[in-house]
């Protein structure tokens, strides 16, 4: 809003979030797993891991006492080369609903905040989530004894055999920000510049 009182000048009446401390984590592991991709599912072994998409569900944070906690539920797609040269294929597959959950203590933050600002300061909190980053590692084939995730692999077939496929090791890394911060009304004073007519 802003009203101009000749010759008082003009005032602007603003509603703003102030940020009072903010966490910064870089690099954070946000998924450390073993995945089989059934061959059935994508057309044969997987050679490469072309490339990578992050289809962010939700990121939400609950202030809890004297401490911060993020939740951050997310889809993993993955851009797969099925097969070996030349007789290869591209292959989408989506890894759904990986929760990462972490709690902050208000000593992390910047500037440290004790328990009575923060219940006095703090009335609202949010995640900004940037630069994801990618890792794997293929871990042989899903139906090998010695494959990381022959134990906890169950699509079996009709006849009781394991199922093939190929065993990837995957890691996902993100830069998490969260500020604190509490909304003001803020009054700023000033003048129009008689030289400017829109």
């Amino acid at each position: 809003m802003l009203k101009c009182e000749y010759p008082e000048g003009c005032r602007l009446d603003l509603w703003a979030k102030v940020i009072k401390a903010k966490y910064i984590e870089k690099g954070a592991k946000v998924l450390e797993m073993t995945q089989c991709i059934p061959s059935a599912a994508v057309g044969g072994y997987v050679s490469v891991v072309d490339d990578f998409k992050i289809k962010v569900n939700s990121a939400t944070e609950i202030l809890n006492f004297n401490k911060v906690k993020i939740t951050i539920d997310f889809d993993l797609i993955l851009v797969l080369i099925v097969g070996t040269a030349p007789d290869t294929e591209y292959q989408v597959y989506t890894i759904p609903d990986n929760i990462y959950e972490e709690t902050i203590e208000l000593s992390e933050f910047d500037p440290p905040l004790t328990p009575e600002e923060f219940r006095s300061e703090i009335d609202s909190s949010e995640v900004i989530l940037c630069n994801w980053d990618f890792d794997y590692d293929i871990r042989g084939n899903c139906e090998d004894h010695h494959s990381p995730c022959h134990h906890h692999y169950r699509e079996d077939d009709e006849d009781g055999l394991r199922q093939p496929g190929t065993c990837l090791e995957l890691l996902v890394y993100v830069d998490i920000i969260d500020k604190l911060g509490k909304w003001h009304d803020v009054i700023v004073y000033g003048e129009l510049d008689p030289e400017v007519d829109c």
